[in-house]
């Protein structure tokens, strides 16, 4: 969840922060949300060392299949905020206001994703709600991948995915 708040506060002000470099040279603009998700995952991928430590401190260790899964469910969260990043980046143009609606979307946003509970703890009518949001789906999908937790059920992670990829051609679209 920190690295999808991360790749959303810069991929969304992208092009605001750029606007020099935008208005003087020609060059592909999905680059800079792009660039935006991109770095955050760096640090993501640096902080893996804190997990894995943790993880042999205290003899967690998941199955070879869950682990393969892993960069799946990176790549679904990648994906997602690409999309939200694409399509926040072009709104954030027009109506300036909107970055000042991301911290207050991203405080609410973990509450509505299952990183303070097991998504699979609560009602299933909830459980289905919550799929919704594709983050849900990476959240569960990493906490079995990494944390040798219960598996997400697959549909509701077909729902989650199916959200990512439709924000992704979604905010694609506004972004052209």
């Amino acid at each position: 969840m920190q690295y999808f708040a991360s790749a959303l506060n810069v991929s969304s002000l992208s092009l605001l922060s750029n606007l020099p470099l935008v208005t003087k040279v020609y060059f592909p603009r999905t680059l800079l949300p792009l660039a935006g998700v991109t770095v955050p995952l760096v640090d993501f991928v640096i902080g893996l060392p804190v997990l894995l430590a943790l993880m042999w401190k205290y003899g967690t260790w998941p199955d070879g299949l869950q682990v393969a899964t892993a960069p799946l469910w990176i790549l679904l969260a990648v994906v997602t905020v690409l999309g939200l990043g694409l399509l926040l980046a072009a709104v954030n143009v027009r109506y300036r206001d909107v970055r000042y609606m991301i911290p207050v979307f991203l405080q609410v946003l973990p509450l509505l994703s299952g990183v303070m509970f097991a998504v699979d703890q609560i009602p299933v009518k909830w459980q289905w709600i919550l799929s919704f949001n594709p983050m849900t789906s990476v959240i569960a999908g990493w906490r079995w991948a990494m944390l040798d937790a219960n598996a997400p059920d697959p549909g509701q992670v077909a729902v989650g995915v199916s959200v990512a990829l439709v924000l992704f051609v979604v905010g694609l679209a506004v972004f052209r």
